[in-house]
């Protein structure tokens, strides 16, 4: 009997967490900032579907990305095929992963890992920009 009403609750419980909202759904489009700890430039990121561009504010040149979402709080982004022929340089980094770890109203906190380089780790808060 006690095992039964465990594995009951257990499901509730599961259940309960996956029908819960995570907030990282209103940062799946939007155009947004953050800057670099180390060099303290500020990056524009506009995420439109499954595209991502990215532009340094005091720059004109764009990467664009392929960005596909794991879950509702992950997702991918790969430098597209123009984006990699224009620099050679984004083709080292190869794919990133992006896992949202803590939404606010008008932020998130992202960790960013780097498919060819595993020691790479990057935790940043980024910001949303209001729209014009």
């Amino acid at each position: 009997m006690i095992q039964k009403i465990t594995l009951l609750f257990g499901l509730l419980l599961s259940f309960a967490t996956f029908s819960q909202e995570t907030g990282c759904a209103k940062f799946k489009n939007g155009t947004f900032k953050v800057t670099d700890p180390a060099s303290k430039k500020v990056c524009i990121i506009k995420r439109d579907g499954n595209v991502q561009t990215e532009r340094m504010e005091e720059s004109d040149e764009t990467y664009d990305f392929d960005l596909v979402w794991i879950d509702d709080c992950t997702y991918t982004v790969t430098p597209t095929a123009s984006t990699s022929a224009r620099n050679k340089e984004v083709l080292k980094a190869g794919t990133m992963t992006v896992k949202i770890t803590k939404v606010t109203d008008s932020s998130y906190v992202q960790k960013v890992t780097v498919a060819n380089n595993p020691k790479f780790r990057r935790v940043d808060e980024v910001f949303l920009m209001e729209s014009k």
